[in-house]
């Protein structure tokens, strides 16, 4: 399989796990590992494929939830947030790290980062949508906080200990594959 070809098919297959995995998590509040996984192809793949596979994946997700799709300008902030994640996990990506704590705290802030981010970019639109003043705006933040706060806690959680193991043996999955083991595991 030729390098194009492969990157296509890593971009589909990134896609149906983020997809896979919002599903998975649906009943539990604030604990997901679609953003892990937006993360991950983008560190994988790099910067343009993470976002395009945070782009699908949200977009998907969204628009197939069993709870129903979200109001479009909700919908935008959660696409947008996810291709964000997606790029964040390709910049990450271009660095060596010096230390193995130095690559868990990293990888621990951008999972609250990109969280971070999610909340601001959801909360705003939702702010936008229903025209509701700067003291609205405040009043919901504090109204989300413990929501936000599972959400950034347990993603940063995540990203500090399952990223790191991930990333250590997807690469080597990742490059070992061919068609010839592919049929060999059949």
């Amino acid at each position: 399989m030729n390098t194009t070809g492969k990157k296509i098919s890593l971009l589909g297959v990134f896609t149906a796990l983020g997809v896979a995995m919002a599903y998975a998590f649906i009943t539990i509040p604030n604990v997901e590992l679609v953003t892990t996984t937006v993360f991950i192809s983008g560190f994988v793949l790099g910067i343009r494929e993470g976002f395009l596979v945070g782009l699908l994946t949200e977009t998907i997700y969204s628009l197939f939830n069993p709870y129903g799709m979200a109001a479009p300008p909700l919908f935008a902030a959660q696409v947008i947030s996810m291709g964000i994640t997606g790029i964040l996990g390709g910049v990450l990506g271009k660095y060596n790290y010096s230390s193995r704590r130095m690559y868990c705290l990293t990888f621990g802030l951008a999972g609250f980062l990109a969280t971070l981010i999610f909340a601001i970019l959801t909360t705003l639109s939702f702010i936008s949508f229903m025209g509701l003043s700067l003291q609205k705006l405040m009043g919901s933040l504090i109204y989300g906080l413990l929501f936000y706060a599972t959400h950034m806690i347990s993603n940063t959680i995540i990203f500090m200990t399952i990223v790191p193991l991930l990333l250590k043996i997807l690469p080597k999955l990742i490059n070992s594959y061919s068609p010839e083991t592919a049929r060999e595991l059949s």
